[in-house]
């Protein structure tokens, strides 16, 4: 009997030693073979529940707010855009230059000039001015028309002896617009420059011209039976981009004051500055001296020399408020075949 208690514990103890050998392999084996558990996915979800929080905050604080604009995709000037031109006027030996100074002084030139509350430029206009009268026929003159100067302008214009003044008064009621009212003088102008005869007309603006007498005859350096009009640069930046109609249609072919308004109507904000800066300030730039010659529809730049067959039948036009040298140089290319020229040597300080 006590032996057989005695197997039965030891049976007991062994029972109990092997469920407890069998229980510690499972832990160990699971341990090593564990699956993932609910832990690492509550830390996985954490993870990617943190991350993509962090990722949608980033993206809400660097959403784009309203954007500007971009109208400019060429900060080139109108010259450096302007497509290579092959058939420009040569340049003519040093002996054909000195005949043609020669020439000069059997042809008319007659100089013509506006003029509104130019007091002050009167004396500085002068000494620049009748030198080149000089180079030409003794007969050349200077022609100038006058309206609403509130200053000396008219006593000042009628000291000067070798002067035609033509006063209108005040114009400002019977034109409103100042191109109407520019227009209006220099067709005046233009048709007393024909009834006189003229070889070539000057046109001048008389508040900012000054050039040297060598700037100027750098239009006879090139032959004359390939120009009809040489129109000025600049020392400093060409500024007359109002006046400036580029020979391709891609470059500058419209009316920069106008297309400012109509895009300042929109209410829309543009990159880069002001929608001056942007249309009209980016061609502002100046045209170094050793450019030469580049064609155009129209120009003007403070001076243009016209050969007077250019300009007949055509008128200048300032309606819509558009430069009023743009209608009239269309005019000469169109009516009359005529080659419009900004000649870079030719400036006006």
């Amino acid at each position: 009997m006590f032996e057989y208690r005695h197997l039965t514990c030891f049976k007991l103890k062994y029972l109990l030693f092997f469920a407890l050998i069998s229980c510690f392999t499972l832990v160990v084996f699971f341990s090593v073979n564990k699956p993932p558990s609910i832990i690492p996915l509550l830390i996985i979800k954490n993870k990617t529940t943190s991350t993509s929080s962090t990722v949608t905050t980033r993206l809400s604080s660097e959403a784009p707010t309203p954007t500007c604009e971009s109208i400019v995709s060429d900060n080139r000037s109108f010259y450096e855009r302007e497509y290579p031109q092959l058939n420009l006027p040569q340049r003519i030996s040093n002996s054909s230059y000195q005949n043609i100074l020669h020439q000069l002084h059997s042809l008319r030139l007659i100089v013509v000039s506006c003029a509104r509350n130019v007091e002050s430029n009167i004396k500085k206009y002068r000494t620049h001015i009748e030198p080149i009268i000089d180079l030409f026929h003794s007969s050349s003159r200077i022609l100038i028309c006058e309206s609403d100067s509130n200053d000396k302008t008219v006593e000042k214009l009628y000291e000067w002896s070798r002067a035609q003044v033509y006063t209108y008064g005040s114009m400002l009621r019977t034109y409103p617009e100042r191109t109407d009212r520019l227009a209006f003088c220099r067709n005046k102008l233009l048709n007393k420059a024909h009834d006189l005869k003229a070889d070539y007309i000057l046109v001048t603006d008389l508040d900012t011209f000054s050039t040297t007498v060598s700037s100027f005859l750098s239009n006879f350096r090139y032959n004359i039976d390939d120009w009809s009009v040489m129109t000025a640069s600049s020392s400093g930046h060409y500024y007359d981009i109002w006046a400036l109609r580029t020979l391709s249609d891609s470059v500058m072919n419209y009316d920069v004051w106008h297309r400012v308004w109509d895009l300042g109507k929109s209410g829309k904000k543009y990159c880069g500055g002001t929608l001056v800066d942007l249309i009209i300030g980016i061609h502002q730039k100046h045209m170094p001296i050793t450019y030469g010659l580049l064609e155009v529809r129209s120009a003007f730049g403070g001076a243009g020399l016209y050969k007077v067959n250019s300009t007949y039948g055509c008128q200048y036009n300032g309606e819509k408020t558009t430069c009023e040298h743009v209608p009239f140089h269309l005019c000469i290319r169109e009516k009359n075949q005529g080659r419009i020229f900004i000649n870079s040597e030719f400036q006006v300080h």
